[in-house]
Order: C-alpha cells, then structure tokens, then sequence
C-alpha cells in the first residue's frame, strides 16, 4: 500500500503544517486519467487551475490540511508545490543614447535607427534585406502583458491572445493590473514585432503572433508556473513554430526555491514541458536569467535540454556581468547562445518618447527567437533540432563552447544559408589515397537567394596555414591538388562565400599524409627473400594520380648486393610488374629499386632487403665470396652485421675465423656450438630454401669478439681454411651504435 502512495515534493512538505491554501500539482498515475484526478481534487474541495495534458497532470488550489488525505489516493503518482515565483530585477540599464536614427548611415540604419544594433551583431540584415521577415511562421511570446493596440504593432499580425492570470484574451493592461504590467511584455515583444521606420523595426515584423500574458506581477513579481505550462499547450494547439520566454525564475514566493540539484532538466514543470514542445517541433528559447555572475545560476525552464537558453552581451560581445552561467546540475553546458542584453532599444508604454533602453538576458532572448524564426521561414521541415545544430554550426563559440557564453553568438545568415555547413566527402581519412589528392564537398539546403555561392579553398602543409600549397576560390567541388611529395603532411580550409559575404568556415582541418608513390611488393622484405626462378617477377604498386600528369611511369634498377655493381636496368615503364629479359645468377644477393615519376617529380622505392636465387645443386668450386654489406653496419640504420657465404666443393675439415690486421684470432665462428669441425659439401651462408634473409644467422659477424666484447673500427680479415686450400676476404667494421 505505501508504494502506490504518492509522492510529494520537498518544498510541499515544508507547508503542509499550515492551515492555508496551497497551490499544488498532482500527477496522476499512468494507468488513470486526467478526469480522475480532477475528481481528487474535487473531493479534497479543491479549485481546478489547469489541465495539462503534457504532463498528465492537474494544478489546483486546495487546503494544506487536505494534502494528508491525497497521500492516500491510488489515482495520484505525485504532488508537487505549484511554484510562485519571485523575479530577479533586471538590471538597470545605461543612460539612454541618442533615440534619432544615426546620420549618414547606411539604408538599414536609417531605417532601423537605434535598433539596428541587434540586428547588425547577429548578421540578420542579409536575410531582413531578401524579404525575409517571419512571413508564415507563427511566434508565441510569454511575458507580464502586451499593449497590441500601440501605433508601433499596427501592422502585425496577432492571431491570437490569451490572460492566463485573468482568464480571458485581452493581454493588455486591465483595472486590476498596475501601471507597468505590460511594460516588460511590450518591450521583449518589440524586438520581435514592432515597426516604426527610423526608430525600431522588429527581426520578423511579418509573423503571426501568440501573445500569452502569463505573468501577475501585483504581488512582488510572481508568476505561477502552471500558467506557463497551460500557455505552452495553448500555443503547440494554434501552431506555434517558436516560443519566445522571458520569465526565468527561481526561489518560490515566500521564500522557498528550488535547491541547485533540481535543475537536472528533470524536476520543474516549465523545464519539462519545454522540452515536450520540443519534441512537437517548437523551438522554445527561453531566458538564462540575470542572477549571474556566479557558478550555476541559470534559471528554470532555462535547463531544458532542448530549450535555446539565452545570455546576454554588449554591443561589443562582452559577457554581461549578470547572464547566469551554466552548467545545470547534471553537468551540461548552458546556456546555448548569447545575444544583445544591454541597453538595447525597445518600445516601453509607460516612457514619455514611447521608447527606452533595457538591459537583461530578457532581452536577448527574443533576438534569438527572431533569428530562430528567419531560418525556420528559408526551411519550413527543419525539426527544431536542426535549427539549434544549425545555428550552433555558426556561433562564434562552436569550437569551444563552455558554461557562459554557450556555443556563443550565432551568425543567423550563415545559419540559414548554410544549415549544414559545409560537408566534405573527400578526403575523409588521415592516410591519402592519392598523391593529388582530390577535394569534394557539398553545401546541402542552400536557399536560392543566397546564391551565387563560391568557395574558397586553402591548403598547406602547416596547421596554421602559412606555408601555402594552394589557395583558389572556385564556384564548385571537385579540385585536385598538383603533386605531392611522399609524406607530406596537409591541413586545409574551405570557407564558403554566399551573396552579402556572407560566410562559413571549416576550422583547419588535417593532418593528411601523402603517401609512398611507389611501395614495392615482391621480392621485398626486411629479413631477405629467397627465390627459384632466375626471371623472377618484380611487382609495385602505386596510389591513384590524376591524369594529367598521371600515369606513373616506373624505371626499375637490380644490383648485386656484395659489390653495388648494376646487374639490370629498365626504363620508362608503364606496368606495376617487371620480369627480367635474361637470367640472373644463382647464389647472388641482389637488391632492387624503383623510380616512380610524374610530372616533373620522382620517388625512389629501395628494397628492405636482398633476395637471392637459391641454387641447390653442388658447388664446382670451393669459394670465399666477399662478405655484404661491407662495410658494416650500415649507416642510419638497416643490417646490424654482415653476412659470409663460402661454397664447399668436397666435404673436409674447416675453420672459419675473424682475424685483426695482425692475425689474432678475435672470432671463431667454425667449427663451434652450431658447426661441427668436419662440413659437408653445399653452399654455406645462404638461408635454407623455406628460408628468409640474406644468409644463415650462425655465419653472420656483428662486430663482436669470442668474449662478446665490441672490437674497435677497423679492417679485419676473413680466413677460411678448407682441403681445398686456404680463402681471405677484407672486412670494414664501422664500429657500433651506427
């Protein structure tokens, strides 16, 4: 029984020991409906608020005592205290300027006069210039009231408007209201609406308005939230597109608040349904709320996940020193944008010239509810998540988006020319696959009157763009870079430039590495290769290149690896494979390049190793054969030691012995723990047929005496002593650690 209980919510728990009237929500449960939980609060001789169907729930006013008697009904999931919130002051605003047009401006400062500001911050005057004012797209606005009947609304359009604190549709100043109740209203309203030639023009003069009074301010600024959330259904039924809030609040009438965890997007009612007209296709842009400058002081519904929370700056982007910062309470960033919020020029009813300075992020907020409707006009089936990625894409912030200015001031014209920004298809990957490699990119959604459209299109090999491969504006994708040497590293920019200059710009993007032109196949490999035929096939490939200057043409070189003399050459070859004309000698090392070319360039690819024609008949002939490489170790790198081939023509006695110029001894390598004294006939030194490498590791010599100690640089000699007679080879060490 105690878990089908309601719940309650803290701050209901501190009232209920009053013998007063509470204002309360109850949610129903999931299996009951919302007329049942009307008939609760009927039975607790409560009044009926409002019904919301987004939150399956009913507000209503009801005795405190009587909440004892709903802990107890099964129709009912929890009760939560309906808040009254007190608002925070705005701030005062600075001395008013001049409220003339400015003289000698430009045709949109003369027509916007003082209120051009905004609109010039927020890159609006592309789109406001192309007739794109809000035509068919439908703004709700929450605030205290509006004055609909001032000559600056005369020629917009309200298609409808509704008292939620009265219950009826005048959303003017009425007898019971003071003075001022709809100058907050007006004012916000105005930055959207209003149109009054060398003074204010509204961001979308031509849209329908939903005005919703939602706010009672004759008692110290409250409101009651369940007004907000009956306006926000009210507007999603007449077809809003946007929702325009400037009521961020906080502590409760009577000194209760909402606790710094709560706003996690999840417990108030307004943060919740926010994000359920969200989910409906409203863009819902809400103010963050003046009690910054302090740690997590956004406002509720401003911590909706899918709300535009709103900050405010200067008219030079300077953060106001009161925007509330994020993040809320489970870690995410807010707010999403800053606008203009300080002393910006609105129509006020209760000033003497009709017009005032204010100052708040109450302010900024419809700003970007303007630009959010502009761009929903240009691209009437975007959800609203697709305006907010849109407009994120061209904040001034979007690379570093943190917890005060958000994603930073959006560029409304490039948000709606370029919704998508810019899409690059290639190149995608850091390892090119072309040594000219090729740019493609797309622009999707474009609008027609951003056109024409050209892009510009830098690349370098330095991330800040300094050391210049190409620079070249062009009106479409593909273009294909010259060229490049192997390895080379690339960063790139591609801006794209719409009509009014306006613009978007991909960060500097890489690093993109060129790759080999030439990359040898077979017979290739770091330990060496052994082979059988004696016109074995040599086998490359190359990335793709564009023609012009493609093909490659290869010239490919084959050298004996004991004494570096050329053995085959062919030249200008258009195939990745190249078979010898004649036969190349058995027991040989051998090694073998390519020259790739292309236009004027060439890349030499060497082989890792050296391959070798395994002959396994007997050998005619006892041998010593020059030890390879030699000298040794190679410079740089590559082979550590050398290796000693010797052929044995009759089986016998040997001794193979490193000697000083002196003729000491410094290493035995036979006989030894690998070799007996006594050695069959065969061909020594090579690797075994399945083998790799360049010879048999038990006759290599790595600079190393009998002790293991490192002889010094130097020649040594190489002594074979067979039946057949005795062999010498000279031997260079180098020394180690080259």
């Amino acid at each position: 029984m105690a878990a089908q209980q309601p719940t309650i919510s803290p701050q209901l728990e501190r009232v209920l020991g009053r013998d007063t009237l509470i204002t309360v929500w109850f949610f129903g449960a999931p299996d009951r409906s919302l007329d049942d939980v009307a008939r609760v609060v009927l039975a607790l001789n409560g009044t009926i608020r409002h019904r919301s169907r987004w939150l399956h729930a009913v507000s209503a006013q009801v005795p405190a005592p009587a909440i004892s008697l709903a802990r107890t009904r099964g129709e009912l999931r929890h009760i939560q205290l309906v808040a009254r919130f007190r608002a925070a002051p705005e701030p005062s605003a600075a001395a008013p300027l001049s409220l003339g047009p400015p003289v000698g401006g430009s045709a949109a400062d003369t027509a916007y006069g003082p209120s051009a500001m905004p609109l010039e911050r927020l890159n609006l005057f592309p789109l406001a210039s192309r007739g794109v004012k809000g035509a068919g797209i439908t703004i709700a606005v929450f605030d205290t009231g509006f004055e609909t009947e001032l000559p600056a609304f005369a020629a917009t359009n309200v298609a409808a408007q509704h008292d939620f604190v009265f219950g009826d549709s005048v959303v003017r100043n009425e007898p019971a209201d003071v003075a001022t109740a709809s100058r907050h209203g007006t004012e916000t309203w105005s930055l959207l609406g209003a149109s009054v030639f060398g003074q204010i023009i509204g961001i979308a003069p031509e849209a329908d308005y939903l005005l919703a009074k939602t706010e009672d301010i004759r008692s110290e600024t409250r409101v009651e939230e369940d007004h907000w959330v009956a306006a926000i259904e009210w507007a999603d039924s007449l077809g809003a597109h946007v929702v325009s809030s400037s009521l961020s609040y906080f502590a409760f009438d009577g000194g209760f608040s909402y606790q710094p965890q709560d706003l996690n997007g999840d417990v108030a009612v307004t943060t919740v349904a926010a994000d359920s007209a969200a989910a409906r296709g409203i863009v819902v842009v809400t103010a963050g709320g003046n009690s910054g400058p302090g740690f997590r002081t956004v406002l509720t519904p401003g911590d909706a996940d899918s709300a535009l929370t709103t900050g405010a700056e200067d008219s030079l982007g300077v953060l106001a020193s009161f925007s509330a910062r994020g993040p809320t309470a489970d870690g995410r960033l807010k707010p999403d944008f800053v606008a203009p919020g300080v002393s910006v020029f609105v129509v006020d009813p209760t000033s003497g010239t009709g017009f005032a300075r204010a100052s708040g992020t109450s302010f900024g907020t419809p700003i970007i509810a303007g630009a959010v409707a502009l761009i929903r006009q240009l691209h009437p089936t975007y959800s609203a998540v697709d305006v907010i990625d849109a407009m994120r894409r061209t904040a001034d912030q979007r690379n570093q988006p943190d917890s005060s200015r958000g994603w930073g001031r959006p560029d409304a014209a490039a948000a709606a020319f370029f919704p998508h920004g810019i899409v690059v298809s290639a190149p995608v990957v850091s390892q090119l696959t072309s040594v000219t490699p090729g740019f493609t990119w797309t622009v999707p959604d474009v609008p027609a009157i951003a056109s024409p459209v050209e892009f510009r299109l830098a690349v370098a090999r330095d991330s800040a763009l300094t050391l210049i491969v190409l620079d070249t504006v062009v009106s479409a994708s593909p273009v294909t870079l010259a060229p490049q040497s192997s390895g080379t590293q690339l960063w790139y920019k591609l801006t794209a430039i719409a009509v009014d200059s306006v613009r978007f710009e991909t960060p500097s993007t890489g690093r993109f590495i060129v790759p080999a032109w030439v990359e040898l196949l077979e017979p290739d490999g770091p330990d060496g290769t052994t082979v059988r035929d004696l016109r074995p096939t040599f086998r490359w490939i190359s990335p793709a290149a564009s023609a012009p200057p493609g093909p490659f043409r290869y010239d490919v070189m084959i050298v004996r690896a004991d004494d570096g003399a050329t053995e085959l050459e062919a030249f200008d070859l258009t195939a990745t494979q190249f078979v010898p004309p004649r036969d190349l000698e058995r027991n040989t090392p051998y090694r073998w390049s390519v020259i790739a070319r292309l236009g004027q360039g060439s890349f030499t690819a060497e082989s890792q190793g050296t391959f070798i024609i395994i002959d396994e008949s007997a050998p005619p002939a006892t041998l010593l054969f020059q030890n390879f490489p030699n000298p040794f170790p190679i410079q740089g790198g590559g082979r550590a030691s050398t290796c000693i081939w010797f052929d044995l023509a009759s089986d016998g006695r040997v001794q193979l012995d490193i000697l000083d110029v002196r003729g000491h001894v410094v290493r035995n390598l036979v006989p030894g723990t690998a070799f007996p004294a006594t050695l069959q006939a065969g061909r020594h030194g090579r690797p075994a047929v399945e083998g790799t490498g360049s010879c048999d590791p038990r006759l290599e010599w790595d600079g190393t005496a009998s002790s293991g100690t490192t002889v010094p640089p130097g020649v040594y000699v190489i002594r074979l002593q067979t039946p057949d007679g005795s062999f010498f080879k000279r031997v260079v060490f180098l020394g180690a650690g080259l």
